[in-house]
């Protein structure tokens, strides 16, 4: 492709690759089209890994849960990098904690994963189209050890003060259509995902209401990574539940003063 042909060009860093870069878009959509030229990434992807290098130096130590992890940028990272990450898709007509195509099978808002299971949890534009956000916040924050974290992205509108539910997945299996349907990739479905959510700025309250996990909102307008457009924000959502340390069992008396 031409030079001409790109919207944007730059060089600069990628915090995925570790390495120099250029990114270049074919549009102004710089969400979707903002790529690396090394991985591949786009924006959120850049942007979660720099959050990550910056707030959770020791991430590839942690105990990782990744749901619907995509082909490229930061979720290849983590698999290559840490070895207790484990990645999970949902496949509704499989059994629950079986592995399938090669994940686990979890569905976030019923999950099978024992209490503080982890110290991360990632996803990656997963949130806007859950059935029952409250109930995976829940379950998030259930299965995050104490002090632990949720990282996400989501498509968050600047134009939107209050969330709106959009579709509704009802008992029966039936779909209730609250607004004009529209569809996101999916990485394990060539269907596509269905939007069930707009998220507005009242999403970290509503984290803390259904979670009581406390909320901190990043947010980049930053060239020199390649983190550059709408819908950048990084939610980092942390438990605020003491941190259990072992009993130190009492000491034998001996009857001795200095024993």
């Amino acid at each position: 492709m031409s030079q001409s042909a790109f919207v944007y060009e730059a060089a600069g860093h990628c915090p995925i690759c570790e390495a120099d870069a250029r990114f270049t878009s074919v549009s102004s959509w710089y969400r979707e089209d903002l790529v690396c030229s090394g991985c591949g990434s786009v924006p959120r992807e850049r942007a979660l890994a720099l959050v990550l290098s910056r707030s959770f130096r020791g991430w590839r130590r942690a105990r990782i849960h990744e749901s619907s992890p995509a082909q490229r940028g930061i979720s290849p990272k983590l698999a290559r990098e840490c070895r207790r990450y484990l990645p999970t898709q949902f496949f509704p007509t499989e059994p629950l904690g079986a592995t399938v195509q090669g994940f686990r099978n979890e569905n976030l808002e019923r999950q099978t994963f024992a209490d503080d299971s982890f110290d991360l949890v990632i996803t990656l534009d997963v949130m806007e189209h859950v059935n029952e956000p409250d109930q995976v916040l829940r379950e998030v924050a259930r299965t995050l050890a104490p002090g632990g974290s949720y990282v996400f992205t989501v498509p968050t509108y600047k134009a939107e003060v209050e969330s709106e539910r959009r579709a509704r997945y009802l008992p029966d299996g039936s779909l209730e259509h609250l607004a004009a349907p529209e569809y996101h990739g999916n990485p394990v479905d060539d269907h596509g995902s269905l939007v069930t959510f707009r998220y507005g700025y009242d999403l970290p309250e509503l984290i803390h209401q259904w979670s009581g996990l406390d909320v901190h909102v990043v947010r980049f307008h930053d060239h020199h990574h390649g983190i550059l457009g709408e819908m950048t924000e990084v939610y980092v959502c942390t438990s605020t539940r003491p941190r259990r340390f072992p009993r130190v069992p009492a000491l034998r008396r001996t009857g001795r003063a200095n024993d």
